[in-house]
């Protein structure tokens, strides 16, 4: 089969920490463009990886070349308006989390995604962790009984993102729709996915923007929200949903709190045969009627670079993603049920 044609849509931080140099590795890929509202910036990156053609914006990338698929890493906003564009041209996709901003466009992307023959996968970049996926295996397995509730969290103490992610216009959310959907959607995944029922939600907005000294965290590339930065968004987010099958979780997710910072994305499973947790991974079970805790030791990898093979293997063998639209648009509804439960001050049905 001849490589997989690929053109990036939004050069900016994830772009180029994960999408662009996972795709230089892959044996099977021809990076042919880049689009970028910023020109310039689209050039140097082009530059920087031997990309021939760079673009100032998706339609005239679409109308100058001839690509199989492409990478979607824009603003959160944009995401379904770049993603229906891709498959008008008969592209396969793949979209950044989360999958959209609000209800009804994950709902009309699923719809076109579904009605197409392409393959249209949300970057949930957590499920292609060697450590997650495992834990996941475990949990599906059985070995762990019924899983009825699970707990998952990321919180950070002082992590606000600088630029464009404060701002709702662009990012359609704080924490809760930038860490917390990898969170929520892992331990959701470990739990079997079953079907939302309700959710009560809290979004705080307490303490960023902040002046404390001696930290720092992610800028994004682009200048949007810059200038006169914006923040409405939440700086902590928490909800408890429950499932039709009887089973419940909660989610925490911050980027700015007074408490114990997490380093990556804590998730608690507990079953009636055993439970688990990550970080450190370790199983809870009963041998000959005694608790005992084994833990686990999983090689690492770099999830990012087994998302991106995922999603080339799908293109070139015509298979679903691992991480799909129809996955995409469930978790994309608990996130829109945990901020509706928050601005009623009650909860409310998924």
């Amino acid at each position: 089969m001849n490589k997989v044609r690929v053109g990036v849509i939004g050069v900016g931080g994830i772009a180029n920490a994960c999408h662009l140099p996972n795709y230089m590795k892959n044996p099977h890929v021809e990076l042919v463009a880049v689009a970028d509202r910023d020109l310039a910036r689209a050039g140097e990156i082009a530059a920087k990886y031997g990309i021939n053609q760079a673009f100032d914006s998706a339609e005239a990338m679409f109308s100058g070349t001839v690509l199989d698929a492409v990478s979607i890493c824009t603003f959160n906003e944009s995401h379904v308006r770049l993603a229906l564009l891709a498959l008008e041209r008969g592209l396969d996709v793949l979209v950044e989390k989360p999958m959209a901003v609000s209800v009804e466009d994950a709902e009309l992307l699923r719809a076109k995604a579904n009605a197409s023959d392409r393959v249209v996968m949300v970057g949930m970049s957590a499920r292609y962790s060697n450590p997650f996926a495992a834990l996941h295996a475990i949990a599906v397995s059985g070995e762990l009984g019924d899983i009825y509730y699970a707990k998952a969290r990321f919180m950070r103490r002082r992590g606000v993102p600088y630029g464009w992610f404060t701002s709702n216009q662009y990012s359609g959310g704080g924490p809760m729709m930038d860490i917390g959907v990898h969170a929520l959607d892992a331990a959701w995944w470990m739990m079997g996915m079953p079907e939302p029922e309700r959710a009560l939600g809290k979004l705080f907005h307490k303490i960023a923007p902040y002046d404390t000294k001696g930290v720092g965290f992610y800028e994004a590339l682009s200048s949007e929200n810059k200038a006169d930065p914006v923040y409405d968004v939440e700086d902590l987010g928490t909800a408890f949903i429950t499932f039709k099958n009887g089973s419940a979780l909660t989610i925490d997710a911050s980027w700015a709190m007074n408490g114990v910072q997490d380093d990556t994305i804590k998730i608690e499973l507990y079953g009636t045969k055993g439970g688990a947790s990550l970080d450190p991974f370790t199983v809870f079970k009963e041998l000959s009627h005694l608790p005992v805790d084994s833990t686990l030791k999983v090689a690492g990898n770099d999830n990012y670079e087994s998302e991106i093979n995922h999603f080339i293997d799908c293109v070139r063998e015509r298979k679903q993603p691992l991480s799909g639209v129809d996955q995409g648009c469930q978790v994309v509804r608990m996130l829109d049920a945990i901020r509706r439960s928050s601005e009623a001050g009650d909860s409310v049905i998924i």
